[in-house]
């Protein structure tokens, strides 16, 4: 439950609709949830009222786990059979284990993950020398995992794809303050994501430039909590002609109502990261019925199916031309929504959790 702590990320946003899922199964596994976060006992709010909170820094875990496997905590998962790292950091264990894996970007870009983040790489490593299965929610990351940690992991079983769900934005929606008063009633692109090289949001701001100089009205709104790539957006906006630049609002992270309020009032929304392992703005953006343009890139393809229109994330006279086609083609614009509408419907929490139960039994009937 460690990634429910904190600012939802996600991840954070995946592990809760599971659980959640999970304990709505009938005959489902009991659940024992777990925290590997000394400061969880001070966010009881954020997890299950029964969760176990293991003693010890993750820090302190991470660097050990690197190196061995040690410390064990199934003296704190009793009476757990079958041990569900939810994020990447396995807990060395005498039992059967499931990591989920849900991109594999601390290998293939390094350079753009902090060094814990470039640890999961050694820990995923020894955990799959230690038996575990890896689970991940695309068949793009499932062959990055075949590739980088063991070919033949699917064909011995220890290797299952299973997409994950839509995560609900609540009822209540409430526009932002900062993006009300700079948006107005103006039609606006919005793009969710925190502030990290990956998200690509540099090239997306260049491409605005474009698109604002043909539609005189039209803003680009970026929705995310501060981070790495700061600085790097803050020079793509002082690149922009004087008077575009006001039109580029960054209204750093926002709560479910406000995301919701955000993807309701949009005209569209752009994805331009260079690299995801699943894509969640993407569903929920065709969930609230909004056009979407992204990225030719990582697993996006695979979760967006036909129902978006797709360019390649560093050129951004491509990205301009695809939010101008969904600003001045009301044809395409209603095709991509009816679209998406029908694609939201292959995406489910309750599928999830069913096939995760299942993961679970087997690998435990596997390794009694």
């Amino acid at each position: 439950m460690t990634p429910l702590l904190g600012a939802r990320t996600g991840i954070g946003a995946a592990v809760g609709e599971i659980m959640v899922a999970l304990r709505a199964l009938e005959a489902g596994p009991d659940l024992v949830p777990y925290t590997l976060s000394t400061r969880a006992r001070l966010h009881r709010d954020a997890v299950p009222t029964d969760t176990r909170f293991v003693p010890i820094p993750a820090r302190i875990l991470l660097r050990s786990w690197v190196r061995t496997d040690a410390p064990r905590i199934d003296r704190w998962l009793k009476p757990a059979t079958v041990v569900h790292a939810t994020n990447y950091l396995a807990p060395p264990s005498r039992l059967p284990t499931v990591v989920s894996v849900y991109d594999c970007s601390f290998v293939r870009y390094p350079e753009l993950c902090t060094p814990e983040v470039r640890a999961f790489d050694p820990v995923i490593r020894r955990a799959v020398a230690r038996g575990a299965t890896l689970h991940t929610g695309s068949e793009f990351v499932a062959d990055e995992i075949e590739e980088i940690f063991g070919r033949g992991l699917r064909a011995a079983g220890r290797l299952v794809v299973i997409p994950l769900g839509i995560p609900s934005l609540g009822d209540a929606a409430e526009m932002p303050p900062a993006v009300a008063s700079a948006v107005g009633d103006a039609p606006f692109v919005v793009a969710i994501g925190t502030l990290e090289p990956r998200k690509n949001f540099a090239h997306l701001v260049g491409a605005f430039g474009e698109v604002a100089a043909r539609h005189l009205d039209v803003r680009l709104v970026i929705a995310g909590h501060d981070g790495p790539a700061r600085a790097e957006i803050d020079a793509a906006i002082a690149r922009l002609p004087t008077g575009l630049r006001s039109r580029v609002v960054l209204a750093g992270g926002v709560s479910d109502a406000g995301r919701r309020a955000l993807l309701e009032n949009a005209t569209v929304l752009a994805y331009p990261s260079i690299y995801e392992g699943f894509g969640f703005p993407v569903l929920e953006a065709m969930t609230a019925g909004v056009p979407v343009v992204a990225a030719r890139a990582g697993s996006i393809p695979e979760v967006a199916g036909d129902a978006a229109l797709l360019f390649e994330p560093t050129n951004e006279q491509a990205i301009a031309e695809q939010i101008d086609r969904v600003l001045t083609d009301d044809t395409t614009r209603t095709e991509l929504i009816a679209r998406g509408h029908d694609r939201v419907h292959a995406f489910s929490w309750d599928h999830t959790a069913r096939a995760l139960a299942s993961c679970y039994r087997r690998i435990s009937e596997r390794h009694p």
